[in-house]
Formats: C-alpha cells, sequence, structure tokens
C-alpha cells in the first residue's frame, strides 16, 4: 500500500530581525518580557525591500537542493502563501522555473495561513497515495510584515517572514517502513474571518 512520508525539511530567515527590544523603544509600555510571556517570541525575522515570498521559499528549496535532493525527481510542486508576488500568474510556475523543477511537474499555489503547512502535507499524501506524483516539494512562504500597519502592535509582536522546504514522497507502507503521515482532520469555521481581513488589494475593495 502507498503512503506518504516526509523525507527531508530545510527552512530560510531573512537577515533583519526586530527583537523584543526593538519594539520596547518603539512601544515603551512594554517591557521585553512582557512581550516574550505573551508570544514565547524573541525576534522576528523581517523580508529586506523587495524580497518576496517565492525569494524566501526558493532559498529554502535551493538548501534542501545541496543537500543532496535531486530536482530533476520533483513531479509536483506545492506552494502556500497569503502574500504572493503577483496576482498572476501562479507563484508555484514561477518557482518551477526558478528552481529548474521539470515542465512534467505539476505546480499550484494555495492561500492558507497558520494551518497552510498541514493542508499541504494532506495535499502532498493525497497526491502520493493516489499515484498523482511520486515525489512532491511543498514549499511556503510569507512576507506578513509588509501588511502589518507599523503602530498595531497586537500583530507587530507576533508576525515575521519566512521560507520553508519540505520533500514528501511516496513510500510501500507496513512493517520496516518509516514514519508516514497518517489521516487528517479537518475543520473550518469563517466567523472570524473579519478579524484576520486585510481588505484592500484585491477586487472587492481594490
Amino acid at each position: 500500500m502507498k503512503s506518504a512520508a516526509i523525507a527531508a525539511v530545510e527552512y530560510y530567515l531573512p537577515e533583519k530581525t526586530v527583537s523584543n527590544g526593538d519594539l520596547t523603544r518603539e512601544f515603551p509600555d512594554w517591557s521585553v518580557q512582557k512581550i516574550a510571556d505573551k508570544t514565547g517570541i524573541d525576534v522576528r525575522h523581517i523580508a529586506a525591500d523587495g524580497e518576496c515570498s517565492s525569494d524566501l521559499a526558493a532559498a529554502a528549496a535551493e538548501k534542501l537542493f545541496r543537500e543532496g535532493v535531486d530536482r530533476t525527481t520533483i513531479d509536483y510542486l506545492l506552494f502556500c502563501t497569503q502574500s504572493p508576488d503577483y496576482f498572476l500568474p501562479t507563484s508555484a510556475c514561477l518557482l518551477q522555473q526558478r528552481l529548474r523543477i521539470p515542465t512534467s511537474a505539476g505546480a499550484l499555489d494555495f492561500n492558507l495561513g497558520c494551518s497552510g503547512y498541514v493542508y499541504g502535507l494532506g495535499v502532498a499524501k493525497g497526491l502520493l497515495e493516489t499515484g498523482q506524483a511520486s515525489r512532491v516539494l511543498l514549499l511556503t512562504g510569507e512576507t506578513y510584515s509588509k501588511m502589518l500597519a507599523p503602530q498595531d502592535r497586537s500583530v507587530r509582536t507576533l508576525f515575521g517572514d519566512g521560507g520553508s522546504a519540505t520533500l514528501v514522497e511516496a513510500i510501500d507502507a507496513g512493517p520496516g517502513a518509516p514514519p508516514w503521515l497518517g489521516p487528517f482532520v479537518y475543520g473550518t469555521d469563517g466567523t472570524g474571518g473579519r478579524n484576520l481581513i486585510v481588505e484592500t488589494g484585491a477586487f472587492r475593495k481594490p
């Protein structure tokens, strides 16, 4: 029986950082310890001007390839982002060309936040177990810092930027096989959408 397993993971973080100390200089009524206690975060990495989500994902993928993953064996590329380079074309298609993934590979973007990596693993598992692919490159990349209002400390303390690359491949599940991805359980509740919305920039409010 075919199943799916994570074979390799890499990440990339931009060079620029914003520490809790930096934030307390902007918001003097907050302390370094208060931010750390509330968020569990000490430092956020911030994309440079002109550095986009696909750049972060590509850098993570290149680290994966330098570790020995053969890019010519990738037959599906998934890219999760809520901060794409463009509306059109799909960033995954641009990444296919940039990373020199075979043109026989499938490629698509999907737009999800915190749950995106888990959903990506679920999609990869489905592609692999149904025989549509044998090696899936799951990429994530976000530059949330470009969306945040500088004075909105409720989110400035939380969000940074980064990219990841995960190779998910088909395996024969059974005795002696490496750990494989089990079943996924999904759920959706859109009632809190107004709390996360970026209203302008698309077609509802150009």
